[in-house]
């Protein structure tokens, strides 16, 4: 991941940025950061080494980074993806994706998103916060294979969660507790991680979806 954040940078920056600068922002040794550049250079990557005192790395501007990576429907179809993501959730909004795309080749980008901003209009009556601290504790006991209590309308319920399910009506979170459910995230109010693993069978979501009763805890 750092490599291309190296790219980025160099691509936003557009000048000559110093061994030192590059390693005191991505908070490694300067060897290391020429080490990255060497994978850089070995991959294809036009990097412009100046040496001396003043010397320092800088990325040749003509390079398109989009075009030696990604077919054209590739790239078209990554910018739609990222336009409905971005639309739907905030977090995915600040992370800047976007303008990192903008930086490789913005006169293509620009287009590429004119057309399916007129082409899709994107009305959700909700956002997904991701990153808020229901779905923290809800990841830490996905990652961890924990039970949760989860407390809606002043009740609480110990779940195995499963996964997330994003339908037409939000965020969901499919889980079991003996029988399987569908809890809307927003209507969470507090999460608490139960040192308890669940080494069960699990029903998909796919598999399970047409017997599924939605927030059957209310």
């Amino acid at each position: 991941m750092r490599l291309l954040d190296i790219i980025f940078y160099l691509l936003r920056k557009g000048s000559k940025i110093t061994m030192n600068e590059l390693a005191e922002y991505f908070n490694v040794s300067i060897k290391t950061i020429q080490r990255d550049l060497d994978k850089l250079s070995v991959v294809g990557i036009p990097l412009i080494i100046h040496r001396g005192k003043n010397g320092g790395v800088e990325i040749d501007r003509s390079y398109n980074i989009s075009r030696l990576m990604l077919r054209y429907e590739d790239y078209e179809n990554l910018i739609f993806a990222m336009y409905i993501a971005e639309s739907i959730s905030k977090n995915l909004r600040k992370s800047y994706l976007s303008d990192r795309f903008r930086i490789i080749d913005n006169d293509r980008y620009s287009q590429i998103l004119s057309k399916y901003k007129k082409r899709y209009i994107l009305d959700y009556k909700d956002e997904f916060n991701i990153k808020n601290e229901v779905c923290k504790m809800i990841d830490n006991a996905l990652d961890n294979k924990f039970y949760i209590e989860v407390y809606i309308n002043d009740r609480k319920i110990e779940v195995f969660p499963i996964c997330y399910v994003i339908r037409n009506e939000g965020l969901y979170l499919y889980c079991y507790n003996g029988e399987y459910l569908l809890i809307y995230v927003n209507e969470i109010k507090d999460v608490l991680i139960i040192n308890k693993i669940y080494e069960g069978k699990i029903i998909s979501y796919e598999h399970n979806k047409e017997k599924l009763y939605i927030n059957s805890v209310l």
